[in-house]
């Protein structure tokens, strides 16, 4: 019998393990999670970006190790990491949130957004995060756009400590997350201006 969920809003189903939208379809596996991108508009982009930045995150502990890649069906095998996504996130796991983020910003891969729905923990607590479609690559020469977009990365992670344990947060942090609120719009439309000149490296 298949174990099926679907939802008509969204264009997300869930069957046997199988987890698919309008964008993307994933086979999760035991020990991998293989990722198809299906024909949508920037579906060759998103599947460029998220390649290159698992290629950039080879061997960084908190995310998915690459296997293989398949450019002519956009295919993307990627390991399995432990873990689910939750609703509250503790001191620890924020904490260990931060060191993986500036682990993943110091190898060139910024994200757009830190949804909960992206950040795995195990068991044990430990912290992991997945979905690489959406991010900025840091190029070989200097460019306005990574700047802006590892603002955007840390203004995203502050936010989720307002939203979890504010009592984490230091003056610094909480000026950006408030300029951040502030500059919203602004900064959203400078991003956008900025995401024609985003190639990866």
């Amino acid at each position: 019998m298949e174990n099926v969920i679907r939802s008509r809003s969204t264009g997300k189903s869930v069957i046997n393990g199988t987890y698919e939208t309008r964008k993307v379809l994933l086979k999760v596996g035991t020990e991998s999670v293989t990722k198809y991108f299906k024909q949508r508009p920037g579906v060759d982009r998103r599947y460029r970006v998220e390649k290159s930045a698992l290629q950039r995150l080879r061997g960084v502990t908190g995310f998915p190790q690459l296997i293989r890649t398949a450019d002519t069906s956009r295919l993307l095998e990627m390991s399995r990491l432990p873990g689910a996504s939750v609703k509250a996130l503790s001191e620890r796991n924020l904490r260990d949130l931060s060191t993986i983020v500036e682990k993943m910003l110091s190898a060139g891969v910024a994200r757009h957004s830190l949804p909960l729905r992206d950040i795995l923990v195990d068991a044990e607590g430990n912290i992991g995060l997945v979905d690489f479609e959406r991010a900025t690559l840091r190029s070989r020469i200097w460019r306005p756009d990574w700047s802006i977009a590892k603002t955007v990365t840390r203004y995203h992670l502050y936010r989720l400590f307002a939203e979890q344990q504010p009592q984490l947060l230091n003056p610094e942090q909480w000026k950006l997350l408030n300029l951040g609120r502030k500059l919203k719009n602004p900064v959203g439309l400078l991003h956008a201006w900025t995401k024609s000149l985003r190639k990866p490296a």
